[in-house]
C-alpha cells in the first residue's frame, strides 16, 4: 500500500517532467530550423578536357635555380620517362604523369645521393606553358612551393 502511495506521489512529477523534456527538445529543434541556413548547391560546371598531354614532353628548368627536368616520353599505365639534372643526373626512382579534373599532373621521385626521396608533384598550367607546384626536400624535410618554364 505505501508503494502505491509513492508511486501515487511520485507519477505526476514524472509525467511534468518528461512532457517539459519533450517541450525542450521542440523548442530546439524550432530554434536550430530558424537559424540553419539552407546554401545552394552550386552550379555544376562543365570540366574542360585536359590538355593534350604531349605537352609534358619537353626539357623545363626551375624558375628559382639551375634544376632541369627532362621528360621524354609517356608511356602507358600513366609512367613517364624523366631525367633529373642538378646540374649532373640525378637519379629519378619514380615518374608517372595523370589527368585529374580536366588538368595534367606530374610526380617525379628522386633517389641518389643527397635526395632520399625528394619529391615533385606538378601541375601543367597551359595558359603559361608551366609546370608549377610543389618540392617535398627529403634531406632538410621541407616543401617548397616551384615552377618549371619550358627552355625547348
Amino acid at each position: 500500500m505505501k508503494q502505491m502511495k509513492r508511486l501515487a506521489l511520485l507519477l505526476p512529477a514524472i509525467i511534468a517532467a518528461l512532457i517539459f523534456s519533450c517541450n525542450q527538445q521542440q523548442e530546439n529543434n524550432e530554434e536550430a530550423a530558424e537559424t540553419t541556413t539552407t546554401i545552394p548547391e552550386p552550379v555544376s560546371q562543365q570540366q574542360k578536357p585536359a590538355p593534350d598531354k604531349k605537352l609534358l614532353i619537353g626539357d623545363w628548368t626551375r624558375t628559382d635555380a639551375a634544376y632541369r627536368l627532362q621528360i621524354t616520353e609517356l608511356l602507358d599505365g600513366r609512367i613517364m620517362k624523366a631525367g633529373y639534372f642538378n646540374p649532373r643526373s640525378i637519379n629519378v626512382a619514380k615518374a608517372t604523369w595523370d589527368s585529374i579534373g580536366g588538368a595534367l599532373k606530374i610526380y617525379v621521385e628522386l633517389r641518389d645521393e643527397n635526395y632520399p626521396g625528394s619529391n615533385y608533384n606538378l601541375t601543367y598550367i597551359p595558359e603559361q606553358d608551366l609546370l608549377a607546384g610543389k618540392y617535398f626536400q627529403a634531406v632538410e624535410g621541407v616543401t617548397y612551393d616551384v615552377e618549371f618554364r619550358r627552355i625547348n
